[in-house]
């Protein structure tokens, strides 16, 4: 998407306000000032400041959406092939392609993880869970009745377990680690979850 050199002024200075001061103790006074404009000329772009969250976070968060759902589906291709097996290391192999997404946009997500109550961006890792939950308790369904997975989990253990997983891997970004650190940190991680997840479903 074109910028005008304004818009592109705005985007910069509210990024760096929000990122210093979260978004309920951001302030427009100051980002308007800071960029040297008006709040005319603010809102000539957006309605307020949740909007302006929003547009400088929004691609880099409806782009994890968006590779998380792929990873998915990628799961549920490996039932045809009766590939199954190979899903602890296909979720280890999406896992790394997430860490570098997250450091690929690292100012977003430390604005998403860190910074954001106040927007609906408050509850994203939530809503991946919930999203993760319902995706993974549909494939676990297919794969009992085929024969091919036994034992069982609640489902509240089920939602607990994967937000346990979820924010130990945002984990890296919320304590800005660097890359080469948070990649190991997050395949030590996967065994380790790994392991867990096979003590309790055991595909055949």
């Amino acid at each position: 998407m074109d910028r005008t050199e304004t818009q592109a002024k705005i985007l910069e200075v509210g990024k760096r306000e929000f990122l210093e001061k979260g978004f309920k103790d951001a302030s427009l006074n100051r980002i308007v000032a800071e960029a040297g404009f008006t709040k005319g000329a603010f809102y000539g772009y957006y309605p307020d400041k949740a909007a302006l969250f929003e547009d400088i976070v929004g691609e880099a968060a409806d782009g994890l959406v968006s590779q998380f759902k792929a990873a998915q589906d990628a799961h549920f291709d490996l039932i045809p092939d009766d590939k199954t097996r190979d899903s602890l290391a296909l979720s280890t192999h999406y896992l790394r392609s997430f860490v570098e997404y997250l450091y690929a946009h690292f100012d977003e997500f430390r604005l998403i993880l860190c910074c954001s109550e106040g927007t609906k961006y408050a509850s994203f890792i939530h809503d991946l869970v919930e999203l993760e939950v319902e995706r993974s308790e549909e494939y676990y369904g297919i794969l009992r009745e085929r024969g091919k997975l036994s034992g069982r989990m609640s489902k509240q253990l089920h939602h607990m377990i994967t937000s346990a997983y979820f924010t130990a891997v945002c984990e890296t970004i919320v304590h800005a680690m660097p890359k080469d650190e948070a990649m190991q940190y997050v395949e030590e991680l996967a065994r380790f979850f790994s392991s867990g997840w096979e003590g309790l479903l055991r595909l055949e």
